[in-house]
């Protein structure tokens, strides 16, 4: 997704929720406009004001108070709400002493993690799955170590039961990418993970939200 500046404004007269929705935001690497809370917003897809606030923007606002301090699920909320939340969550996962991890919204990147253990990536992993919204999410694992595999896989059924796990080989991802210069190796090659389709181990069952 090509984010224009003018798809998210900040409106609010409240300069300590003004200062940490653009901190958030750029944390998050989102371009915005900031605006007047009384001006013409028409050319703004999304509005990120305060809750006592909201009630002047209408079905296009976003409260400061909803919005989650992981940089990656905060991007996640936005960008699912300008897409209408029907794209799918896309999970890379690189087993081994250290688990890189991709998350991916469509084809707009979330979050990048190095973690050090299988409970920590699916405790995250989760964390994803229930602050954003989205159509399906579908986790795929590489095969390469295929011990931390297979906890990786059983962690995830229990913590995200509604997702679909894939098992994936892995063989060529860790090869370098010019395209991902400066990411670490283990979450370049988790990214690559993400798009290579690979064994359904687990079907999940349907997701509820909305």
């Amino acid at each position: 997704m090509i984010f224009q500046v003018n798809r998210i404004c900040v409106a609010t007269s409240k300069a300590r929720a003004y200062y940490a929705i653009v901190s958030r935001l750029r944390r998050a690497g989102l371009p915005f406009a900031s605006v007047l809370p009384d001006s013409d917003l028409q050319d703004c897809d999304l509005v990120l004001t305060t809750a006592d606030e909201i009630g002047q923007f209408g079905g296009r606002a976003f409260a400061l108070e909803d919005l989650n301090e992981n940089p990656g699920i905060f991007k996640g909320q936005l960008v699912s709400r300008l897409v209408g939340r029907s794209e799918v969550m896309l999970v890379g996962v690189d087993p081994g002493k250290r688990i890189g991890l991709a998350i991916f919204y469509g084809q707009t990147k979330l979050a990048f993690n190095t973690l050090d253990s299988a409970g920590a990536v699916c405790s995250r992993v989760g964390a994803f799955a229930r602050g954003v919204p989205s159509s399906r999410l579908l986790v795929r694992v590489g095969n390469g170590n295929k011990p931390m595999a297979s906890k990786l896989v059983d962690g995830l059924r229990r913590e995200v039961p509604g997702a679909i796990i894939e098992v994936v080989d892995e063989s060529g991802t860790s090869t370098g990418s010019r395209r991902m210069k400066g990411v670490q190796k283990d979450q370049v090659s988790a990214a690559r993970i993400a798009f290579r389709k690979g064994e359904v181990v687990s079907h999940g069952t349907p997701r509820t939200r909305g």
